[in-house]
């Protein structure tokens, strides 16, 4: 939207503040006000968030989306346009005031000293204060660093965005307005000589910070958020801190929604899973983590990365068929679009349709295994020779759903001979349960792979 001072306010990125004026108004006026331009000294992002949160106001850009010092107003009806925009502008004027007092204060203090001002920010009772969770993050962090192939650089990254992980919560901006964590420790460390990937990684070890947010795009970065998020979930999970309705107060729900974000976008982390994650996070916390917990935080990480499939776009059935290799989010997400890509294709159909037929007949409850000297009809040997062959092929390993189905592809025709020449059900009962051992082994071929009754037949 063009404004009279040759600049702009861009709609889409201000969504969310649009939308509220718009939900406070009846009768909008916009009004524009002005502001000293020295103000600009402070990070685009302390602006804004002031304007945004305090006053609801709407930051002007240029055409290269450098902030200007202006902004607009909305008032309700008809008023003094003269009056209202200079009351706004007082009242931003003293705010900016503070917040460059903030900056100023917190540039004369150098990030180490910052740091040790989160001893006395207490993060939960029974989990220690904020340095205490700080040192888990960087330790969790590294943890996970040493499954990932670092190089020599990102390693000392890592290490150092570790030592002064969470630094700016003890700043006075931050205390002021939190919603500046990472961006003031970016800022903040930059200015004290911090390497740029060091102040990339304590910015983006925040992200994300809400739905549809950046994810982190380096990897130092990626192991920080990480950690930060499967520490929060571990800890407060342990001591019974679980969101209820819409009572969320340590944002758990949008924490899981990281993990699994993050885990989907990064290709480098696939020796991260959630079980190991949580394994290493519940490890370093200061209290028990017993499995019943760390199965808590399993299912609730699942139930968002579920949403966050099908918000995506994937099929109802795709997603609860990959819910299996939720442990994996990026492996479960893979599968979903080669799910999505296989749908109507008639040799995927009919793996499908053969292991939901043995695995109505082989029920969970009938153990894998068959003694090939018991065999009376040729039907069984044949099919015997099929699934001997395709468990080796598998035990070889496969990359995709695609390799799977190119391995298994030649067991629906010897399994539909099986059942067309072979009664399963016979009065022997070891020949019966030997025919039930055999389905039950190649029930078990699809096991781990996918859901495979949550797909249509």
């Amino acid at each position: 939207m063009k404004i009279g001072v040759s600049g702009t306010f861009d709609a889409d990125r201000e969504r969310d503040v649009l939308d509220e004026v718009t939900n406070l108004v009846e009768e909008p006026t916009p009004i524009l006000g002005e502001f000293d331009r020295n103000y600009l000294e402070l990070p685009d992002e302390v602006l804004t968030t002031v304007m945004k949160k305090h006053q609801r106001y709407l930051p002007v850009r240029d055409q290269a989306g450098r902030l200007l010092p202006f902004f607009v107003a909305v008032a309700n009806g008809r008023c003094d346009a003269q009056a209202v925009c200079a009351g706004n502008q007082a009242v931003l004027r003293a705010r900016y005031e503070d917040a460059r007092f903030f900056w100023r204060n917190d540039l004369r203090t150098p990030p180490e000293q910052l740091e040790q001002g989160l001893s006395k920010l207490t993060f939960e009772e029974r989990l220690g204060s904020m340095a205490d969770r700080a040192a888990r993050i960087a330790i969790i962090a590294e943890q996970f660093g040493e499954w990932v192939e670092l190089s020599g650089q990102e390693r000392a990254v890592l290490v150092r965005a570790g030592r002064l992980a969470k630094f700016d919560l003890a700043s006075e901006m931050v205390i002021e307005l939190p919603s500046l964590a990472g961006v003031m420790a970016r800022e903040y460390a930059r200015r004290a000589g911090e390497p740029e990937a060091v102040t990339q990684a304590l910015f983006e070890m925040e992200l994300p910070r809400h739905a549809g947010d950046a994810l982190p795009t380096s990897l130092p970065g990626a192991l920080l958020a990480l950690a930060d998020r499967l520490d929060l979930l571990a800890g407060l999970f342990a001591v019974g801190s679980i969101p209820t309705g819409s009572s969320d107060p340590f944002g758990l729900r949008r924490a899981a929604l990281g993990v699994t974000g993050i885990l989907r976008s990064h290709d480098r982390l696939a020796a991260i899973s959630l079980t190991n994650g949580l394994a290493v996070a519940a490890r370093h916390q200061p209290v028990a983590v017993n499995e019943e917990a760390r199965a808590e935080v399993f299912q609730f990480v699942v139930r968002r990365l579920e949403q966050q499939l099908l918000d995506t776009g994937y099929e109802v059935g795709v997603v609860r068929a990959v819910l299996p290799l939720a442990d994996q989010p990026r492996r479960a997400d893979q599968t979903a679009a080669e799910l999505t890509k296989l749908s109507g294709d008639p040799h995927f159909h009919a793996v499908v349709t053969t292991i939901q037929r043995v695995s109505r007949i082989a029920r969970d409850g009938v153990a894998a295994g068959y003694d090939p000297t018991l065999f009376q009809e040729p039907a069984e040997r044949r099919l015997h020779e099929a699934v001997t062959k395709v468990r080796a092929d598998l035990a070889a390993g496969y990359g995709s759903l695609g390799a799977y189905l190119a391995i298994v592809g030649e067991l629906p025709e010897p399994v539909a001979t099986f059942f067309d020449e072979v009664f399963v059900m016979t009065e022997d009962p070891a020949i019966r349960a030997n025919r039930l051992g055999l389905l039950a082994t190649v029930r078990d071929l699809g096991a781990g792979v996918l859901d495979w009754e949550a797909l249509a037949s």
